[in-house]
């Protein structure tokens, strides 16, 4: 069947609930009926869903059965069903047979032109459907008839919608699939796909799980698992990332009200508009616009490495009592506030408008500092100092430079690494190369592919680990050393930090150096053993990562 393009407007809703003792001969009931409704081509569309009960139709020239789930859709005004067990067979007693429930939608169809069509041409496909998803569709007849009696041009053009997906849902499963029925992967994953970027244009409309999974031709829950495969996101929360995506552009764009806001991209109300914004982005709307708009007055303990990267320069700076300042990061003159002792009194006298912590929150005990600001807590999906930075740069709008700054440092690894191997007999020949951290009390052994040090020596700079290193079970980042126990490390380049968090007098972290079994190590024999500043190489931060390719740099070339 050839079909014009067409449009297809609702013209009636109606619930019907069919008793045994209202059925009659259906030749009778055809005979008793109106002549004009004789004709199918002069019957009024239809769309029926059928809710409860069995029976069956006389329909386009076959018998038709008609069951909970089985929607159908052809010329069938006037049309009436009888109840039967099978196809064809006769009619029950009444007292054997249950109900018969149907929605009938009625509808008709113009051309582009708006001219009426009939007879075929108005109907996209004649017939049963079996695949369509029911829950979707009695859901919305449902709500069509409760609504059939609402006034205004609102509710009108509502119903009018919910009708164009009720009817997009009966008929989306047959597009594109194969001649057994049932649609191919690569189908489903094209629909699926389609369905991302309709999310892309049409975010403002109220669009629901189930309409998308209609609109993909699949069921809810195929449609969720294969779109979350797709996206590695629910299909809601990826809808509302891309309307938060729009609203940070109007937020900084626009002097819109947030309820303005709240309408263009599609929320209900301005409160749930603000509460998911706050959700997504560890900020209110207002708060973001001011943050965004103008330099804020930050204080960001060990994220300072990250917000200098970006552009913006903190307020204050870390400082421990043991450990120092980070003095490998071009703070000049800006205030360094204790994390140990610092007092609330203390940051309040310096202004900040926000506060921005890492996991040192618990460990340092900030929540002293509540008050003074409001502060976010980021979250760290994994250790990469490029997460870290690529999210601290999308709280103040800076995307652009973070992502900046890592191709200059992968452009950086990629020469260092060239040239490292540019040795004879290349990275094999120098020999293996490991990182300590090492106390008054024992030495931290940094693994492979995690902590501060392993993905810049092993990874970015192709470096080659020691055996002890590749000896550690997948996942862990460190491994704890007695002293007796570094005869295990045949390391043949050793970079080493001193941290002074466990020593009781001055200089006790360097005692280790005296024990025989550190002075018995290959590295240490050969002259091997490096002094790297502690904060540039207990940081995963850009330009910690950057000090660390240079200062491997200029020992090992």
């Amino acid at each position: 069947m050839s079909l014009e393009p067409a449009s297809y407007l609702l013209t009636d809703i109606r619930y019907e609930e069919i008793l045994p003792e209202r059925l009659e001969d259906p030749k009778a009931a055809a005979r008793k009926r109106p002549l004009g409704l004789q004709g199918a081509e002069e019957r009024e569309a239809e769309l029926w869903i059928v809710t409860g009960g069995s029976g069956t139709l006389e329909f386009a020239g076959r018998s038709c059965r008609l069951e909970r789930g089985r929607l159908l859709l052809g010329a069938l005004g006037g049309q009436q069903p009888r109840l039967s067990a099978q196809p064809g067979a006769a009619v029950k007693a009444p007292e054997a047979s249950a109900p018969l429930t149907l929605y009938r939608l009625g509808f008709r169809a113009a051309d582009a032109c708006g001219a009426p069509l009939v007879g075929e041409a108005a109907l996209p496909v004649v017939g049963a459907v079996d695949d369509a998803p029911f829950a979707l569709c009695e859901q919305r007849a449902q709500v069509l008839y409760e609504r059939r009696a609402e006034s205004g041009a609102v509710a009108v053009l509502e119903r009018q919608i919910a009708f164009q997906e009720l009817l997009l849902a009966a008929l989306r499963q047959r597009e594109g699939r194969t001649p057994a029925g049932t649609a191919s992967r690569a189908n489903s994953r094209e629909a699926v796909q389609r369905s991302v970027e309709r999310i892309r244009r049409e975010y403002r409309e109220p669009l629901t799980v189930e309409a998308l999974a209609a609109s993909a031709g699949m069921g809810r829950w195929a449609y969720t698992r294969l779109f979350k495969e797709l996206t590695d996101r629910l299909p809601l929360d990826f809808l509302n990332e891309v309307r938060i995506g729009q609203a940070k552009r109007l937020l900084l764009d626009t002097e819109e009200r947030l309820g303005e806001i709240a309408q263009r991209i599609g929320f209900s109300s301005e409160y749930y508009f603000s509460r998911r914004f706050k959700r997504e982005t560890g900020l209110s709307p207002g708060h973001y616009r001011r943050l965004h708009r103008r330099e804020v007055r930050v204080f960001a303990p060990y994220l300072e490495d990250a917000l200098l990267t970006i552009g913006i320069m903190p307020i204050a700076q870390y400082s421990h009592r043991a450990w120092g300042v980070q003095d490998y990061l071009p703070l000049g003159e800006v205030p360094a506030f204790d994390v140990a002792d610092g007092t609330r009194e203390d940051l309040s006298r310096l202004k900040p408008e926000l506060l921005l912590f890492d996991d040192g929150f618990e460990r340092w005990s900030l929540d002293r500092l509540s008050g003074v600001a409001p502060w976010l807590l980021l979250e760290q999906p994994s250790e990469t100092g490029a997460d870290r930075l690529r999210r601290t740069a999308a709280l103040f709008g800076r995307e652009a430079a973070a992502e900046e700054a890592l191709r200059g440092y992968r452009e950086e690894t990629r020469e260092a690494r060239a040239s490292l191997a540019a040795i004879p007999g290349g990275s094999p020949a120098r020999g293996s190369v490991a990182c300590l951290r090492i106390t008054a009390r024992h030495v931290l052994l940094y693994a492979e592919r995690f902590g501060y040090t392993g993905p810049v020596l092993y990874d970015a700079l192709g470096l080659e680990p020691p055996a002890l290193v590749r000896q550690l079970p997948e996942g862990q980042r460190q491994i704890m050393l007695r002293p007796e126990e570094l005869s295990r490390l045949q390391a043949d380049h050793l970079f080493v930090v001193f941290d002074k968090s466990e020593n009781h007098t001055p200089g006790e972290e360097r005692s280790l150096l005296q024990h025989p079994c550190w002075l018995a190590l290959p590295a240490v024999r050969a002259g091997r053993v490096y002094e790297m500043d502690f904060f540039a190489w207990m940081n995963a931060g850009l330009l910690a990562h950057t000090r660390k390719v240079q200062d491997v740099k200029r020992v090992l070339q």
